[in-house]
């Protein structure tokens, strides 16, 4: 089976991870008040004239800790071929500091070179340059198919499938230093009840399947899986096209307005 032998035999859970979650798992903490005016009304420029404002301001300089993205995600469709490469052993052990947590590139610098560039002693420039449909791509063709036709990118770089195994964790960490502006777009193919991600000070981010986020990993961050089956997302690095961005500053117009009504 896919989750036993070799590095994938499952390590408890650190005690710091475990304290992390007790800490801020049960936080709900509404968004009012978190940016500054000048992100607002570049936000609001944005939704009332498309050409009138950068489109990248907000995702460059909001403190949300997730942007939900109204995109149409064949969900459904992607965890079967994404769940067959799992029991089939196709993906690699992703990073330290965590256990059953696991990647697979579909496109990249290869199906394993699933970090940054960086992390092979390659220049930040080698992952634009050399990332291009995987070896692992023929093998998820729906996947792949609604990549190209409705994934409103310009450009991929790495595209990963990202599972963590039953009882699997990933140690709380930043991936930067500063809380300004959101990464990769993360999209969640499955979210078994039992398996949550956590953000510090802001609590869960309330994935379901088929949903996307750009999400703020400046923020200390951890996921633990304890139900009973793999969880697996998606994230996407790349160019997201003008149709994608104005989606993102449309929903953060939403979200912002929305909290200033509650003042919460």
């Amino acid at each position: 089976m896919w989750y036993e032998g070799g590095f994938l035999d499952r390590e408890e859970i650190w005690d710091e991870t475990r304290e992390f979650f007790a800490l801020n798992e049960d936080i709900k903490r509404g968004f009012y008040g978190i940016d500054d005016p000048q992100v607002l009304s570049e936000a609001g420029k944005v939704v009332n004239n498309l050409y009138g404002a950068d489109l990248d301001y907000v995702m460059d300089n909001t403190k949300l800790p997730y942007i939900p993205v109204d995109i149409e995600v064949p969900y459904k469709d992607i965890f079967e071929e994404a769940n067959h490469l799992l029991y089939t052993s196709c993906y690699t052990a992703h990073r330290p500091a965590s256990s059953g947590w696991l990647s697979l590139a579909i496109h990249g610098m290869s199906s394993v070179h699933t970090n940054c560039a960086e992390d092979y002693n390659l220049p930040e420039s080698a992952e634009e340059d050399l990332s291009t449909w995987t070896d692992i791509a023929k093998f998820c063709p729906k996947t792949v198919e609604w990549m190209k036709e409705e994934v409103e990118y310009t450009a991929f770089t790495r595209v990963r499938f990202m599972a963590l195994l039953p009882g699997g964790w990933l140690g709380n960490h930043r991936d930067r230093d500063s809380v300004k502006g959101v990464g990769a777009t993360n999209i969640a193919i499955n979210n078994p009840d039992g398996c949550d991600m956590v953000l510090g000070d802001w609590g869960k981010v309330p994935f379901k399947p088929g949903m996307a986020v750009k999400l703020n990993t400046g923020y200390e961050h951890s996921v633990w899986n304890r139900s009973e089956e793999p969880r697996i997302h998606m994230i996407f690095d790349g160019a997201p096209n003008d149709i994608f961005k104005t989606k993102v500053n449309q929903s953060y117009h939403k979200i912002i307005h929305y909290a200033n009504m509650l003042g919460s």
